[in-house]
């Protein structure tokens, strides 16, 4: 078979729900560095609305419209720690997804054809922490499980996710700058993903956000943060020539990008409320568009 046509070059749509996940990280990066005190916990619901609005090719060259799809996303996450230096997280996604066209989808399935919604739980989540400095200065690295809930359809564009288990190694960085500023800290983050291989072709990929909070008021803090994907393996584009690989095409797509997020947080009695907004700034075999996040977090103590 040839290689792939204009049409097939959609970065997948279930990749891009890997930002579920990321986009969250993004978001709250600068907590991940700073643990809370044992017995401290907290509930969190997000729901993210992702809009792809074009596709940029293996070259990076945008290609505007034609493929477009929208997905949202309710998400549930539970974060306790355990001692002042380790804590853990659950998370559960539940993904809908819808292809809007406006032409007849590249693969032809029922499902993209009648531009219906498909929803459902995506991978649910396990995540492990160990705070080694908690000061000024605060270092965690951190470890995490990725794996479907169950055994859902992966190919296609009204798809939930790419069904694959992954394991995380993550470490989280955070520095006050009192020396400016008692209202500025700095954040970074690494994480390094082992995903599960496809036709025993590797597809790993480095995540690195870096970013800055500041809080404006006692109630109101904002951030900002830039965010890059790197991917370890898989194929560009231009490298599907077999039947088989295009089915698997979200799953071994090499998907590079660098995004741009901003938000603010908003903290009432009993509770925290935040809103987030993240651009597809640039890359190669990815989606453009943008995400939104709102949400609420509420902490407790055991």
């Amino acid at each position: 078979m040839t290689p792939l046509t204009r049409g097939s070059l959609k970065a997948a749509g279930t990749a891009v729900l890997a930002c579920v996940t990321l986009c969250l990280t993004a978001s709250s990066a600068s907590g991940q560095a700073w643990v809370a005190p044992a017995r401290i916990g907290a509930v969190t619901v997000v729901y993210q609305n992702i809009d792809n609005t074009g596709h940029r090719s293996h070259d990076g060259t945008i290609f505007p419209g034609g493929y477009d799809s929208v997905s949202r996303a309710f998400l549930i996450n539970f974060d306790y720690a355990v001692t002042d230096r380790f804590s853990f997280a659950v998370d559960l996604p539940y993904v809908g997804s819808k292809y809007i066209g406006p032409e007849p989808s590249f693969f032809g399935l029922p499902l993209d054809e009648c531009f219906c919604w498909n929803h459902g739980w995506q991978d649910i989540g396990f995540t492990g922490r160990y705070n080694i400095v908690n000061g000024p200065f605060a270092l965690t690295p951190s470890i995490a499980v990725g794996m479907p809930s169950h055994d859902y359809d992966y190919f296609g564009e009204a798809v939930l996710g790419r069904n694959l288990n992954e394991l995380r190694f993550a470490i989280d960085a955070g520095q006050r700058l009192d020396a400016i500023s008692s209202r500025l800290s700095m954040y970074g983050r690494y994480s390094y993903a082992v995903v599960e291989k496809v036709l025993d072709i590797s597809n790993n990929r480095s995540n690195m956000t870096i970013g800055s909070d500041v809080s404006m008021t006692r109630r109101l803090s904002g951030r900002v943060g830039f965010s890059w994907q790197r991917s370890h393996g898989g194929l560009r584009s231009n490298e599907f020539t077999e039947d088989v690989q295009i089915q698997q095409y979200d799953r071994l797509i090499r998907d590079n990008n660098f995004q741009v997020t901003g938000g603010v947080t908003v903290s009432i009695p009993r509770a925290d409320l935040f809103l987030s907004y993240v651009r597809y700034v640039s890359g190669t075999d990815t989606h453009t568009g943008q995400a939104v996040n709102v949400g609420m977090s509420v902490p407790f103590e055991r």
